[in-house]
């Protein structure tokens, strides 16, 4: 073991402030630089649309399957998409076995609450026959490796995974009260919009961090998603607890994150052209 490898071992407070004080970071990476984003697209076959997103070493993958249901009461002419992300003790030995942890459950929330503020997909475009038959969209993340920003990730991979999607053509019998699908898989699902999430850690009023690893988060105090839409307008922020954050520092924040959105936007297009020409 080498002198830095113990003093990162016995002293990692004082081992990570040496670089912050340089304006570095132990990965290389300025304060405010982001990792590189891989992106690959129909990775599950038996999907409807997936993909898998590397963000640094932090890696996911994401399963859309879809499924006929009932259209709910309330909202006769809509159908469904249902995230949910899972983490398993195999991608990093913080999360444990069992039911959905803190984590997981707030990451599922936070795609949620995208996909609603966001106006992502028209919910009517999944109803097939009014107050009869509807899509209902089950969007599964897993990560398989984590070290750090599982949400923008999450987003990524989610993003990727819909302009994947293609469903069959559904013909519905009102006489009988049957459905019937095709076999092959046409129809690509309309997206409205394409945001994109850029977080943010907060180690000190003075230093902040984008796009933290999974020691910049344990080494902050808090931190921030910005979500900005492809013309870079505001969508929703995300602060789940932590230290308070000045307005001056969140306009920071959105600035960094607009620069972010076009470079995110192109790789997924880029992914989804590369599946297409493969295909």
């Amino acid at each position: 073991m080498t002198s830095m490898e113990v003093w990162k071992t016995f002293e990692p407070d004082s081992y990570y402030k040496s670089f912050l004080d340089k304006k570095r970071r132990p990965d290389g990476r300025g304060l405010m630089d982001a990792r590189s984003i891989t992106i690959r697209v129909g990775t599950v076959t038996t999907a409807e649309g997936s993909s898998t997103v590397r963000v640094g070493h932090t890696t996911v993958m994401c399963g859309i399957k879809a499924e006929i249901a009932t259209p709910a009461l309330r909202n006769p002419n809509q159908g469904f998409i249902v995230p949910n992300v899972e983490l398993y003790p195999c991608c990093s030995p913080m999360f444990k076995a069992g039911p959905p942890g803190e984590k997981a459950i707030a990451t599922s929330q936070f795609l949620k609450n995208v996909i609603i503020s966001a106006d992502v997909v028209s919910l009517t475009d999944l109803c097939i026959v009014t107050n009869k038959v509807a899509w209902c969209l089950y969007c599964d993340v897993v990560c398989l490796n984590y070290d750090g920003n599982l949400y923008d990730a999450a987003l990524i991979a989610l993003m990727a995974a819909l302009q994947n999607v293609r469903l069959p053509k559904v013909l519905y019998d009102s006489e009988n009260g049957r459905t019937s699908v095709a076999s092959e898989r046409t129809l690509p699902v309309t997206l409205k919009t394409r945001p994109v999430a850029s977080t943010f850690t907060v180690y000190s009023d003075s230093i902040q961090l984008m796009d933290p690893t999974a020691e910049d988060e344990a080494q902050g105090s808090g931190e921030v998603t910005v979500v900005l839409l492809e013309n870079g307008s505001l969508c929703t922020t995300h602060k789940p607890g932590g230290q308070l954050i000045v307005p001056e520092t969140l306009d920071k924040f959105v600035t960094c994150a607009k620069e972010r959105v076009l470079q995110v936007n192109t790789s997924i297009t880029k992914a989804i052209t590369e599946r297409m020409d493969e295909s």
